[in-house]
């Protein structure tokens, strides 16, 4: 692709509508020190120093703020989340990103918004305390929720299926209700990113990297991305899930497959240290874009890619990718194409 060609697919994007369900979650970046010489007068125990907190959205969420920086301007949010200080900051960062939450439930219980800490200690992360892995969610708010997902289906060119806690919003025994949407909605494009539950969906191109194709194949993960595997075991899995598949490869780049053709973009020989936190969410947020705005999986390949190239560049954070930062980059590798 030509960089008129970039800036002219990225045009459409603000004029696709992209809704998001699954699992939202905050990122709670901070500094951490603990050899500060103070102990606590109530406990005698040693005092740790925290500084610099920045809150970002994690998971589903990050898909979102995705969507965002790559110029989608319409995007819903379908999910749960806490009566809590992390989930007042989750929406208040939705309201300051413009997305649209009217189908952001907020139960009365049994839901603690899921938050990830990443202490930074020496330069490094430090061990995490997770919040919301013992949510549970009930029959009747799930139906809820389906009731309303059925209500914005009607107004979506893309639709992106998240799921990825212990405890998810979509499990096993619920997915069956959302293959009736995706048969009932056959104008929406679905894309699924699924570690646990991805071999149930129907009807939705599903995004994994190889490590997720090995365990929903129930095989041994290659030590190395071989494309040959990637095509064998991915049309293999394919013959079972009946759809479109989405191999991320890590450095070695995107493989994608459907029952049309085959197509493969190389990763991009980037220099320095890599932070790969994220990226897949990167991935599947500049898919989608391209899904709605019309692009061929080429083109979609090339833009995922990159994005993807730009995330991994930023250290310590959830990163996004923009168009100028694509075209940027699009500039270093392919100036002459």
């Amino acid at each position: 692709m030509t960089s008129s060609e970039i800036s002219a697919l990225f045009q459409r994007f603000s004029t696709i509508r992209v809704g998001v369900i699954g699992d939202f979650a905050l990122d709670l970046y901070f500094t951490l020190q603990t050899q500060t010489g103070e102990r606590s007068l109530e406990t005698g125990r040693d005092v740790f120093w925290g500084s610099q907190p920045r809150a970002s959205l994690g998971a589903a969420g990050n898909v979102v703020q995705n969507l965002v920086a790559l110029g989608v301007s319409t995007c819903h949010v379908a999910g749960c989340v806490g009566n809590d200080l992390f989930g007042r900051e989750m929406q208040n960062i939705f309201g300051t990103l413009g997305v649209n939450t009217r189908q952001l439930h907020v139960p009365d219980s049994d839901w603690d918004t899921c938050l990830y800490t990443k202490p930074n200690l020496n330069g490094q992360e430090a061990n995490r305390i997770d919040f919301g892995i013992a949510n549970t969610l009930s029959d009747a708010l799930f139906m809820d929720l389906m009731a309303g997902l059925e209500q914005l289906l009607a107004e979506l060119d893309v639709l992106i299926i998240n799921q990825q806690f212990a405890n998810p919003l979509l499990n096993k025994d619920r997915i069956a209700a959302l293959n009736d949407l995706i048969v009932r909605f056959p104008a929406v494009r679905f894309l699924a990113d699924m570690r646990d539950v991805g071999t149930l969906v129907r009807g939705a191109t599903l995004k994994v990297n190889t490590k997720e194709l090995a365990n929903f194949l129930g095989i041994e993960a290659p030590e190395s991305d071989d494309l040959d595997w990637c095509i064998q075991h991915g049309n293999a899995f394919r013959a079972q899930s009946k759809g479109p598949l989405l191999i991320t490869r890590g450095p070695a780049g995107i493989l994608y497959l459907d029952d049309d053709q085959q197509q493969l973009v190389d990763g991009l020989a980037l220099q320095g240290e890599l932070d790969t936190v994220g990226a897949g969410d990167t991935v599947v947020a500049a898919w989608a874009a391209c899904l709605g705005a019309g692009a061929a999986p080429a083109q979609a390949l090339h833009i995922a890619n990159m994005a993807a190239a730009v995330t991994v560049q930023k250290l310590n954070q959830t990163g996004t990718a923009s168009l100028s930062e694509i075209l940027a980059l699009h500039h270093t590798y392919h100036s002459n194409d």
